[in-house]
């Protein structure tokens, strides 16, 4: 018995000694969260923390509409944009644990109406873990109609589809897709027999305690920019997008695959599918370099922990939901301000650097692998030499002795870079127009006779950001076609993207689009193209951006020339 006793007090001091911790933890973190927010001018936010599946913070600051006065609170309900993809994957993934689907099937055996078109030959079908993972060769979204003031119903999707283009074969490229998501949505509305957000209501909302969730218009909480009140669009597929939601429903999801399936004392999916959703997909994809997709998930792998995240946005609302296996950790943070991650990031990294000396006693060591230069073969010079379609613009890179001038046209900017083992650019720029600092590290590959590049971080991961341009003959329908574009059609329902567009061929002689995205951000567009036929020509590249890999067409139309782009229909105006 005094045995026993002892080991009750014993007990009970480690239990006082470790909700002391988190004690600290909370308050420490609860300021620096009040003079972030003051900083980074975010009108409100609300952040739910749960550490060993107790929470350790669950609390809303600033304001949830500041013209009436309203605080931010734990029950405050965000867009929370992308995220919402989760939700769909979510109820895949529940399907596919109840036996009524087989995520490594074609995509066609569930929804056999599915068509679209493509410019390869021998394609085999996509399967649902191909769109789960983003793999599945689809383009990211098609601009016209994807956000609408009036909901839609979801089997349009599949009428874009059928005069649409993919953009690679599946399990090559990772290549994000929102396009993808809506049509998991509609597999979700096949197999269930229920509207998409039924299913999602009754099958992972209610039996995961989302009680805040719905796919319901944001009417509670205003949205900001700058802290100026502005609105936010009303309506897009309920797949990729349209889900709102406080920041501890999100987090409820999240505990439910920290704890590899379990909820409220009781299985909601598998042990194997819950840890196959956040495991790393396609690892050997030619393309993937280091991607780390799990299951709808962004998965990286440091030293001491893996990082497993999602973000979204529904502009102005920014969300983030992060988990932390080694750290037992789940945390989720909304925004209704400024579409951007600034103090997303900053609040993930106070609580990781505190968990980082509690859990481990030491600071995360990240170790970049070591590179020493080399010399290139003039073969080598020259197959590297050439202009490449990335997310920063049309990039030119000419030979100059050993080393190589790297010329960005949309900075109108020329960087020096020096090859480096391991296909690395190292590229320098001076100081003051005096030293030499360096920037970043490039790298390039050669995958299937295609040359891609992206950056490398210091970590040693790579991020795709384009490909070589291979200079053709501009076919004659195409030089015909030069000229400027007007819209010809939109719907009343429709957020208008894009009005007017310019064909024509520039400085560097490729054939480019030029114009004005409108909504929801206003942005110059140029896009080089790389005709394919008399009619049509593709975006090349592989990339975040809303038209990489999109194909253009030319479409003759009672003697008049129409573009279509990205589901929009442009007629010649000059």
């Amino acid at each position: 018995m005094r045995k026993l006793f002892l080991l009750i007090l014993l007990y009970a001091s480690l239990s006082i000694s470790f909700g002391q911790e988190y004690t600290d933890l909370e308050a420490s973190l609860d300021n620096f969260i009040v003079k972030k927010r003051e900083k980074f001018g975010v009108t409100g936010l609300s952040v739910a923390l749960l550490i060993d599946n107790e929470v350790v913070l669950s609390n809303g600051y600033g304001f949830a509409n500041k013209e009436n006065q309203v605080l931010a609170d734990e029950n405050t309900i965000y867009a929370i944009g992308s995220i919402s993809k989760l939700l769909t994957s979510t109820s895949i993934l529940k399907l596919y644990d109840e036996g009524k689907i087989d995520i490594d099937r074609p995509y066609t055996d569930y929804v056999p109406e599915f068509t679209m078109k493509q410019h390869f030959e021998g394609v085999q079908p996509f399967t649902v873990r191909h769109l789960l993972a983003h793999f599945a060769g689809l383009p990211r979204l098609n601009a016209k109609g994807f956000l609408t003031k009036e909901e839609k119903p979801l089997s349009r999707i599949l009428e874009i589809s059928k005069a649409s283009y993919l953009i690679s074969r599946p399990g090559i490229v990772n290549q994000y897709s929102d396009w993808g998501t809506e049509l998991l949505a509609v597999l979700v509305e096949k197999v269930s027999k229920q509207s998409f957000q039924e299913y999602v209501r009754d099958n992972v909302f209610s039996p995961l305690k989302m009680t805040g969730s719905s796919y319901e218009r944001i009417t509670s909480t205003q949205s900001y920019q700058n802290g100026k009140p502005i609105p936010t669009y009303e309506y897009s597929y309920p797949g990729a997008d349209g889900v709102i939601a406080t920041a501890k429903d999100i987090a409820n999801l999240g505990q439910m695959y920290l704890n590899k399936g379990q909820f409220n004392h009781g299985t909601y999916l598998s042990m194997a599918i819950s840890t196959d959703a956040l495991t790393p997909q396609f690892l050997n994809a030619p393309l993937n370099f280091g991607k780390n997709n799990g299951l709808m998930w962004d998965v990286n792998q440091f030293s001491q922990y893996t990082r497993i995240s999602k973000g979204g946005i529904h502009e102005p609302f920014y969300s983030m939901l992060y988990i932390i296996p080694e750290f037992n950790m789940t945390l989720a943070i909304c925004s209704n301000s400024n579409s951007n991650a600034v103090i997303h990031r900053a609040i993930y990294g106070k609580v990781v650097d505190y968990l980082k000396k509690v859990k481990t006693g030491e600071p995360t060591n990240i170790s970049s692998p070591k590179l020493k230069p080399v010399t290139l073969s003039d073969d080598e010079m020259k197959r590297l030499t050439g202009l490449y379609s990335t997310d920063e613009g049309i990039v030119k890179i000419e030979q100059k002795g050993q080393r190589l001038r790297v010329y960005f046209d949309k900075l109108d900017k020329t960087l020096v870079a020096k090859p480096y083992s391991n296909n690395i650019l190292r590229l320098k720029a001076k100081l003051l127009g005096i030293i030499p600092i360096h920037v970043m590290d490039v790298f390039m590959e050669e995958v299937n006779g295609e040359i891609v590049v992206g950056e490398r971080y210091a970590s040693g991961r790579r991020s795709l950001g384009g490909v070589k341009i291979e200079k053709k003959a501009i076919p004659a329908s195409w030089q015909d076609a030069l000229g400027r574009y007007r819209i010809s059609q939109i719907d009343e329902s429709e957020y208008q993207n894009l009005h007017e567009v310019e064909l024509k061929i520039n400085k560097f002689g490729i054939l480019e689009i030029s114009g004005q995205v409108l909504y929801p951000n206003k942005f110059s567009l140029r896009l080089p193209l790389s005709p394919v036929s008399n009619k049509l020509a593709i975006v090349p590249g592989y990339s975040f951006d809303f038209f990489a890999g999109e194909t253009i067409q030319i479409v003759n139309n009672d003697g008049k020339k129409d573009l279509i782009m990205s589901g929009y229909t442009f007629t010649k105006v000059n």
